[in-house]
């Protein structure tokens, strides 16, 4: 019996160490270029992300709404120290993310950069995404710059890719802290 399993196994053997080995590079080869694949649309995603915010503080919203929507799933979660909110990305969230876009340029916001991004890929279609954001704001003509940062759950596909999770911090503690906010 012995016998029989070692056959098998010195088969196995022998065929990785004839050029079968090359196979499996090739798919891990391959792999690599899709996780690389993947990882380009995410940072190119957050690269628009940043860019609709960015270019809605200038108060060029031409489209934004419908961008940063977009980069919304047809339901989401929010979650922060306030407690857990789930959204429907609808007309009711656009009228929100203008209200949102208000709310940033009335308390002197000036823009939104991401300082770093760490991409883990949960599964084929699934990431957890922690980015560094600085925020800038002038207020009383002072210059204002708060580090945070957001944790994304993305559900990515051949041709999109959106949220469906955020955890933030407390943004609102973070603004009554620096000024901008009672």
């Amino acid at each position: 019996m012995k016998n029989i399993l070692l056959i098998p196994a010195m088969l196995l053997l022998f065929a990785c160490n004839t050029g079968e080995t090359d196979k499996k590079i090739d798919i891990h080869e391959s792999e690599e270029l899709e996780l690389n694949t993947k990882k380009k649309k995410i940072h190119d995603f957050f690269n628009a992300y940043e860019a609709n915010f960015n270019r809605a503080l200038a108060g060029d919203t031409s489209g934004v709404r419908q961008s940063i929507a977009a980069s919304f799933a047809s339901c989401f979660v929010e979650t922060s120290p306030s407690g857990v909110n789930c959204g429907q990305n609808d007309e009711f969230f656009l009228t929100k993310i203008s209200q949102g876009f208000a709310f940033y340029k009335n308390i002197g916001s000036r823009s939104m950069k991401i300082t770093s991004k760490n991409i883990d890929k949960l599964d084929n279609y699934h990431s957890l995404v922690k980015v560094k954001w600085h925020y800038t704001a002038k207020k009383n003509n002072k210059e204002l710059g708060i580090d945070f940062e957001i944790f994304y759950l993305l559900r990515s596909t051949d041709d999109k890719v959106q949220i469906v999770a955020y955890i933030t911090g407390d943004e609102q503690k973070a603004l009554r802290e620096n000024g901008l906010t009672p």
